[in-house]
């Protein structure tokens, strides 16, 4: 997106939260349709579970709702949400991990049932084998190194706009982003897919 998308797009996102807060509930399924599809996507590659995907997108957009007279506009709406979708992953597999349940893993072959557009423009089957593998790998990291991957490398999002989703300094991110592409990168080495 470049930067007159951008500005058209966060004052889109203005509007709707001005509407929204006047008591607008029809703006407010406007916000959901927009940034809904972005939402699935991310939470579905941390989370690995369509399941658990499908209950924190739901429980993003209630926080959203609940919560839009927080949103101070220090930051981009869109960080604001997307901090809001993480924040919730994380709770997410912190539950997880206590409850220690079998999961039935998302199925991205299926992009119907979750609405995840994994690698739209990839239609060689190595490279998709290599993107399944890689996401597979994501699930074996440190919720942290997961959690900047994702951000930065499967869902491209600048270093700066990393640290305001996940609070942490720019150091910290790059180092586990760094110790989390040596570790999927050694992986796939070893495995003879690179």
């Amino acid at each position: 997106m470049n930067d007159l998308q951008t500005t058209i797009h966060e004052n889109q996102d203005e509007k709707l939260v001005f509407l929204i807060r006047q008591g607008n509930s029809v703006a407010f399924g406007h916000l959901v349709e927009r940034h809904q599809p972005y939402i699935i996507r991310i939470v579905s590659r941390f989370l690995f579970c369509e399941e658990d995907s499908r209950e924190v997108v739901q429980d993003t957009f209630i926080r959203i709702w609940k919560h839009l007279d927080d949103y101070d506009g220090h930051c981009r709406f869109t960080t604001w949400i997307y901090t809001i979708a993480f924040n919730l992953c994380l709770d997410k597999t912190k539950a997880l991990k206590r409850r220690r349940e079998d999961r039935i893993p998302l199925n991205y072959e299926t992009r119907a049932d979750a609405q995840v557009e994994i690698m739209d423009q990839i239609t060689n089957p190595d490279h998709v084998l290599l993107g399944n593998m890689i996401r597979s790998l994501a699930l074996k990291l440190s919720k942290v190194q997961r959690l900047v991957f994702v951000l930065r490398d499967i869902q491209d999002l600048p270093v700066e706009e990393v640290c305001q989703i996940t609070g942490f300094d720019a150091g910290k991110v790059k180092s586990n982003l760094y110790y989390a592409r040596k570790y999927i990168r050694e992986k796939l080495e070893k495995g003879g897919y690179l």
